[in-house]
């Protein structure tokens, strides 16, 4: 596993588009946010499976209620959940066009599920990250699980990497904070260096709505960032002011690969000064004259400067001049060679 502090290379972050339920239970409107997510060079994008027998009580209420059609969460997870074969039909998709699916599961249930269709990696959300019942299934299963730890205290964090302490390179701790949007102060950026510590694979999940907080997460090393996706910040639904729009996701990709090049360990300041002779002479200087000297004058120190361009002699040359009679009349703007004196 690749560690966190090797000094030969930077770890570039991959990109987890979160679709969530933003499909609002339309499959169509799932697979071209899918389509939408690899057009923009994402690498995964996610989404939530919801089993109402398994996952909630009568007892559960809405985070945020937007829905009108919705008398109770029941009727929620019923309206935006996917049959089986759809839910094939959209995770191979997602290997069709060569994008890797992930999936929140929020029952065992439906985490049987997603290892039975062939999902190798999950990813479990901040209210189940001391979810035994859950986890003890996903660590057992699955190659990689992601972990968002966004209500999570540092003791927590302590716990889960202890959990995992026997399969470590399963784990990827999810900086987060479950707030919608979150504002910047509260991403928590810094703690990232402080979760280092755990020598476990990192990521952010992003709530910010704002592409700008991905660029910073980028420059952290770490190994996944998260943000949830939309069309735009004024479509319908509870996660759309905390999105970036696939425009944005554009330009998160793009610096990314700008970010990935400004870091490469390939540069050496020899090698490019070479490459850069020719603008060096155009911008380096030679030796001339202050003023005009006419032919059969010495040429005195007083006499010199440094004018562009370089190429012809340089200021420790000067002694290969001095002293010397002018063998012609040497204007100010011609650079000066040893030829043209005796």
């Amino acid at each position: 596993m690749l560690t966190h502090h090797d000094p030969e290379a930077k770890i570039v972050p991959k990109f987890i588009g979160e679709v969530g339920l933003s499909h609002e239970g339309s499959l169509g409107i799932a697979m071209n946010m899918v389509k939408n997510a690899k057009s923009c060079g994402l690498d995964l994008v996610k989404f939530q499976m919801h089993d109402i027998e398994t996952e909630s009580t009568s007892l559960e209420s809405f985070r945020v209620n937007v829905f009108p059609q919705d008398k109770t969460r029941m009727d929620y997870w019923q309206r935006t959940s996917f049959s089986s074969d759809q839910w094939l039909q959209l995770v191979n998709y997602c290997r069709d066009i060569e994008i890797e699916f992930l999936c929140t599961p929020f029952s065992v249930n439906s985490a049987k599920f997603l290892k039975q269709i062939g999902c190798d990696k999950i990813k479990i959300g901040s209210g189940d990250s001391l979810n035994l019942e859950l986890l003890s299934y996903c660590k057992k299963e699955f190659d990689k699980v992601f972990v968002s730890t966004g209500m999570s205290y540092v003791s927590e964090l302590d716990f889960l990497v202890s959990y995992f302490s026997d399969m470590p390179e399963k784990l990827v701790l999810m900086q987060c904070t479950s707030l919608y949007p979150t504002p910047p102060e509260k991403v928590g950026l810094v703690f990232i260096e402080e979760m280092k510590r755990y020598g476990v694979e990192l990521g952010l999940s992003d709530h910010t709505g704002n592409k700008f907080s991905i660029f910073a997460g980028i420059t952290k090393e770490i190994s996944f960032i998260e943000f949830h996706l939309a069309y735009s910040r004024n479509q319908f639904g509870p996660d759309a002011n905390s999105s970036i729009t696939f425009d944005d996701a554009l330009e998160v990709v793009a610096f990314r690969e700008h970010w990935k090049k400004l870091n490469s360990f390939s540069y050496s300041k020899d090698v490019v000064s070479k490459e850069l002779s020719e603008t060096r002479l155009l911008f380096g200087r030679s030796l001339a004259l202050k003023q005009p000297l006419k032919k059969g004058e010495i040429l005195l120190d007083e006499n010199l400067t440094l004018k562009k361009p370089g190429g012809y002699l340089n200021w420790s040359e000067k002694t290969k001049i001095l002293g010397k009679r002018a063998l012609l009349d040497i204007d100010s703007r011609t650079p000066l060679r040893e030829s043209l004196f005796e």
